[in-house]
C-alpha cells in the first residue's frame, strides 16, 4: 500500500513540476502565423494613413430595383505605402471594389461602390469597411440613398413586416 501511495505522489510531483514550467508564446505558433502576426504591426511613425475625399456618398434618388455605382477617392498621406486587404458593406446591396496594389505615398486611388436600390421607398444608409494596414486597421465610409418609385405592392410588403 505505502509503494502504491509512493507511485502516486511521485506522479502527481512530476505533474506539478511539468505543468509549471513556462512556455513561450511564441513557442505556439507556427513560423508562418508569427511572420503573419508582424505584418500586423503598424508603427503609427511610419504607418500609411488613408484620406476619403468624402466620408459619406450620397447617391440622391434611386429609382426601386436600380443599380448606381460610384468611386469614392482617396489619398495615401501617410509615410509607407497603403495596403486595402479586404473590403466589405453592411449589406449585400452594397459591393465595394478595391485597389489590390499597394497604394503609394501621396498617391491617390479609388474604391468603385455598386449600390442596388431594393423596393422600398425611403432614406437607405449603407456601410463599407476596409481592411487596411494603417494604424486603425481598418477605414470606413457610409453611403445613402433615397430610394423612389417602389410598387403599390412593395409598399405592402413593406407595411407587412412593420417598417
Amino acid at each position: 500500500m505505502k509503494s502504491k501511495i509512493f507511485i502516486l505522489g511521485a506522479f502527481a510531483l512530476s505533474f506539478a513540476i511539468s505543468s509549471c514550467g513556462e512556455k513561450k508564446a511564441s513557442e505556439n505558433f507556427s513560423a508562418e502565423e508569427t511572420s503573419k502576426q508582424a505584418e500586423n504591426v503598424v508603427d503609427p511613425a511610419t504607418a500609411p494613413v488613408l484620406t476619403l475625399a468624402e466620408t459619406s456618398h450620397d447617391f440622391g434618388n434611386v429609382k426601386a430595383n436600380n443599380k448606381v455605382e460610384a468611386y469614392v477617392k482617396f489619398t495615401n498621406d501617410g509615410k509607407s505605402p497603403l495596403i486595402i486587404r479586404d473590403a466589405s458593406a453592411s449589406c449585400g446591396c452594397t459591393v465595394p471594389e478595391f485597389p489590390t496594389n499597394p497604394v503609394a505615398v501621396g498617391a491617390t486611388d479609388s474604391i468603385k461602390v455598386q449600390y442596388t436600390a431594393g423596393n422600398m421607398n425611403g432614406k437607405q444608409q449603407k456601410t463599407v469597411t476596409l481592411v487596411t494596414n494603417t494604424v486603425n486597421g481598418h477605414e470606413k465610409f457610409d453611403i445613402t440613398a433615397n430610394i423612389v418609385d417602389a410598387t403599390v405592392s412593395d409598399q405592402n410588403a413593406k407595411q407587412a413586416f412593420g417598417n
